[in-house]
């Protein structure tokens, strides 16, 4: 499996997916594929930050900014599934972003997303 500085990036997709199905409770079943895509896209994000991190092209602040706007993408993707409240898809994210965070924090050194 890829890692990224010494993280194993399929065992963080995997806590992700864990967390985020223990959040979304008796929804799982129907947000399952477009969580576990939004997973997906996170990763692809924070690999590409580590590059940029690596290359002196982008700072703790613009990866903060960048990721930002990716959240507010998971959201709005998550809550064009009808079942969806605000509050749940909220609570779907903020439990993968914990994950990805401690992550972040462990290969970057750096805390990129604000987790209520």
């Amino acid at each position: 499996m890829t890692t990224l500085n010494q993280i194993d990036i399929g065992n963080v997709l995997q806590e992700a997916l864990a967390s985020a199905k223990n959040a979304a409770k008796d929804s799982w079943p129907a947000v399952s594929e477009l969580a576990d895509n939004i997973a997906r896209s996170i990763l692809i994000d924070l690999e590409y930050v580590a590059r940029q991190k690596v290359l002196g092209q982008i700072d703790e602040y613009g990866a903060k900014i960048f990721l930002e706007d990716q959240r507010m993408v998971a959201r709005a993707r998550l809550r064009s599934l009808a079942i969806v409240t605000l509050q749940l898809a909220e609570d779907i994210i903020n439990a993968m972003l914990r994950v990805f965070n401690a992550a972040a924090q462990k290969a970057l050194g750096w805390l990129l997303f604000p987790v209520g």
